[in-house]
């Protein structure tokens, strides 16, 4: 063991691998431990039910890994037997036990409940930890490791009694690291963090990345984190300039160089360009890229002279890993000085699809080629905020599931990308956003509603909205009437977006899993839902409970509805549901044959009604029949997010948008896709290197997109 102060560990958790077996990320999750060389790999807990308990050692332990391997039981792990440990202590050992590393006493204790009975109890875990928390050394910090969180509160105590109690603060605790819930959530609860990893392996509950946590402890026994996505092989996209278009110009003339470079089984350590000539094969700038804006985008401003306006150049992109492997990217562009652009603006795009209803498209002038016209970086991860558009700006807003606070709401403007304003939040914001009357709404992770000024990024006002017994919150928010609704289960509320007042707040159902559903308006009715719960409706004007919908695969769901023509469109499980919004009868059930638990809302067209899947890319039906119209398979995802999908599972989590003849959507395959949605017939596919979670926004002839790595894109069409 290794004695060095500074290390780092890696935690994974709930791979839960009773019916599969392991995969080929344990192949990717060795790989990077080879070459990154942490100190121990802890995972904690839910290998799942007597045959993953049996299996999983076999693929992941201290010889097949190269490092300590060490284990926490699951709820999962407790099975049948004489006691419900019985069995994983036959395999893993104890249940509880601590180790030092540096100065850092590292503590695993034991999942209270599960499956079957446990032989221990509560005292008895108090009890050791109490004689082993007093053989601490002077100058060590603590953390501990548990299958579940132990308090969304500031205060750490475990005890067995008013009298007899551990507080964990007094032995300078630094981290509670847990699993259980597949979410990807970190919170600074009082210089304490609690540090929840979803799943590697596949994607989580609330639709969280497929990751595995990486864990720095500092010379000072600070704590830092980050992710790490398995299943990429070394690859770079140029994201800017794009091939064959013209290059899009910083204000001040420089030539913007953007990529998005990833590798699974190891860091990047350097990043190199090479622009060229075409015709004359002059080497005009090389050099490092040494801005790293994001855990996946490389960024590099340089000069171009104006004698070179006009002409073809070629840049070459090269990617050194720190495992020695390499990758690299070539792509011809026309760099122009003085590129004519007619940017049209046209409407506000104010939330999820454009309005309340979510049934954005088929009124702009966007074609069927996008032409880069900027880029920019916030610096953190989009999830699935999708971007809004108003008052000649897009807002946009970051996630950060790590233990830097980088999460924000960011203001560009819509001409330039310039950066306008940015407004830091507690937590991340991880779904919708909207804007109306000047207003930017948002809601982050720990439940805080933001109201922030669209013209300065200041703080109107906020409001703690609290997800009861749940950890956090997930779920989007949606706005009409100067009302803004958020929150979740008995702290979904009607808000007045001006004053912060509360008109009205659920009484008629609880929070259940997290959900990425995003509210809906459809007339008299707001429409919302859980995961493993149901689909609600509530009188938008009372907050009356109306109805539920949880039979027919309903309960299993992460999209919102669409309301057209006065009924609810919406998927759910493997159907597609048509639905009075009034009384939440079902109108029509469509069998599709697909897994659609994606957080994609049905586009209503002309013809056709498309969606994204979990497996399978889009799917159109059509609007009269419902039968299947086309498919689009896309790639394999980068980063799996719908419910237990993994390798080789192709899916699109985005909502469509459409414009005249074209529809355009994001995928998890870190593509752009413009397609014809009579046909399903390919237009464009635009390589952005990271997934895309986040639906697209259109006003005019601009089309704003945004991926993982954090980049925000502006094309336009001038067809």
């Amino acid at each position: 063991m290794t004695k060095a102060v500074e290390h780092s560990f890696i935690q994974i958790t709930d791979t839960e691998i009773h019916n599969s077996g392991t995969g080929i990320w344990t192949t990717y999750l060795k790989n990077y431990i080879q070459n990154e060389k942490p100190a121990f790999l802890i995972h904690t807990g839910d290998i799942c039910y007597e045959n993953g308990l049996r299996t999983h050692i076999k693929s992941v332990n201290s010889e097949t890994m190269g490092v300590p391997v060490y284990y926490g039981i699951g709820n999962h792990d407790l099975v049948k037997g004489n006691y419900g440990e019985e069995l994983y202590e036959s395999i893993y050992g104890p249940t509880w036990y601590s180790f030092d590393i540096g100065n850092i006493h590292y503590v695993m204790t034991p999942m209270a409940h599960g499956d079957h009975r446990p032989s221990y109890t509560k005292e008895e875990v108090y009890r050791w930890l109490v004689n082993d928390l007093r053989n601490m050394k002077q100058g060590q910090s603590l953390v501990v490791f548990n299958h579940d969180i132990l308090t969304t509160s500031d205060n750490f105590i475990f005890g067995i009694n008013e009298k007899e109690f551990i507080d964990f603060r007094d032995y300078d605790i630094k981290a509670w690291i847990y699993g259980h819930w597949h979410y990807n959530y970190v919170r600074n609860q009082n210089g304490v963090y609690t540090i929840c990893t979803g799943t590697l392996d596949k994607g989580g509950i609330d639709h969280s990345a497929s990751a595995f946590r990486v864990i720095n402890i500092a010379a000072d026994n600070s704590v830092t984190t980050f992710l790490r996505y398995p299943f990429i092989k070394p690859q770079i996209a140029i994201v800017s300039p794009q091939r064959n278009q013209n290059s899009p110009l910083e204000v001040n003339g420089n030539l913007p160089l953007s990529a998005n470079i990833y590798n699974s089984n190891a860091e990047t350590k350097e990043v190199a360009y090479l622009i060229v000539d075409v015709e004359s094969k002059e080497i005009l700038s090389s050099g490092n890229i040494e801005e790293n804006r994001s855990d996946w985008n490389w960024y590099k401003e340089i000069t171009i002279p104006s004698l070179y306006s006009g002409k073809k150049l070629s840049l070459e992109i090269k990617a050194l890993f720190s495992n020695g492997e390499e990758a690299s990217s070539t792509q011809i562009f026309l760099y122009n000085k003085d590129t004519p652009v007619k940017l049209i603006e046209g409407e506000d795009w104010n939330t999820l699809l454009k309005n309340a209803q979510h049934t954005g498209g088929n009124n702009f002038s966007v074609g069927n080629k996008l032409n880069l016209l900027w880029s920019n970086n916030v610096g953190a991860n989009i999830f699935m905020a999708s971007p809004v558009i108003g008052e000649s700006k897009v807002f946009v807003a970051s996630t950060d599931d790590n233990t830097q606070p980088k999460s924000s709401v960011s203001a560009f403007d819509l001409q330039t990308g310039r950066l306008v304003w940015k407004y830091p939040a507690r937590n991340s914001i991880k779904n919708t956003i909207a804007y109306q009357s000047g207003i930017i709404l948002a809601q982050d992770a720990e439940s805080f509603l933001y109201a922030i000024d669209a013209s300065t990024g200041k703080l109107r006002w906020e409001k703690k909205l609290d997800t009861g017994s749940y950890p956090y919150l997930t779920e989007g928010l949606t706005i009409e009437n100067e009302i803004v609704y958020a929150g979740t289960g008995l702290y979904m509320s009607a808000i007045n977006i001006n004053t912060g007042d509360v008109i009205w707040q659920n009484t008629g159902w609880k929070k259940n899993e997290a959900a990425t559903t995003t509210l809906t308006i459809a007339d008299n009715v707001i429409i919302s839902g859980s995961q493993w719960g149901a689909l609600y409706g509530n009188d938008i004007k009372t907050g009356e409970f109306l109805w539920k919908i949880s039979e027919d695969g309903m309960s299993n769901r992460g999209a919102s509805p669409s309301y057209h023509e006065g009924k609810l469109y919406i998927i759910s499980n493997k159907s597609f549901f048509i639905i009075n919004p009034t009384d939440g009868k079902i109108i029509a059930k469509k069998e599709l044959g697909y897994n659609v638990d994606v957080t994609s809302t049905p586009y209503i067209g002309e013809k056709e009604i498309i969606s994204g899947t979990a497996d399978k890319g889009i799917i159109a039906l059509d609007k009269e029949s419902l039968a299947i119209k086309w498919n689009i398979s896309t790639n394999p995802s980068l980063v799996f997010t719908a419910p237990y999908t993994t390798y080789p599972s192709a899916s699109v989590e985005t909502s469509i948008t459409g414009s005249k003849d074209a529809i355009y959507f994001g995928a998890s395959d870190g593509y752009l896709y413009v397609v014809n949605s009579e046909t399903g017939l390919i237009f464009q596919k635009i390589n952005l290197g990271a997934p895309v979670f986040s639906t697209a926004a259109l006003s005019g002839n601009i089309l704003i997109a945004c991926d993982y790595g954090g980049n925000v894109y502006a094309f336009i069409s001038n067809e």
